[in-house]
């Protein structure tokens, strides 16, 4: 397709408008892009500066001292059972 010269007179001055465009759309998701990587790292910011929850590690405590109970419980029985099973017994026939 060949341009003639009657349609360089409409051609050239809508370069400039069609150059314009691209470079706002360019500028546009530029724009977007450096918004959201502020906001990532604003959020990343935030994170490090907030107190770690302390949850995790009271319930590790706890189930600590659960655990130990529960041996010394175990312990116990297991030294009842020994005792009863120590007890002599008496075989009486009629």
């Amino acid at each position: 397709m060949s341009i003639k010269p009657i349609d360089f007179q409409m051609v050239i001055p809508k370069t400039s408008e069609v150059s314009k465009i691209y470079n706002d759309d360019v500028n546009k998701n530029q724009a977007i892009q450096q918004q959201q990587q502020t906001a990532s790292q604003t959020k990343i910011d935030n994170n490090l500066k907030q107190v770690v929850n302390r949850e995790n590690v009271q319930n590790g405590r706890v189930k600590e001292k659960q655990e130990k109970d529960n041996s010394r419980q175990n312990e116990k029985k297991k030294k009842r059972q020994n005792k009863d099973d120590d007890r002599p017994t008496i075989d009486i026939r009629v």
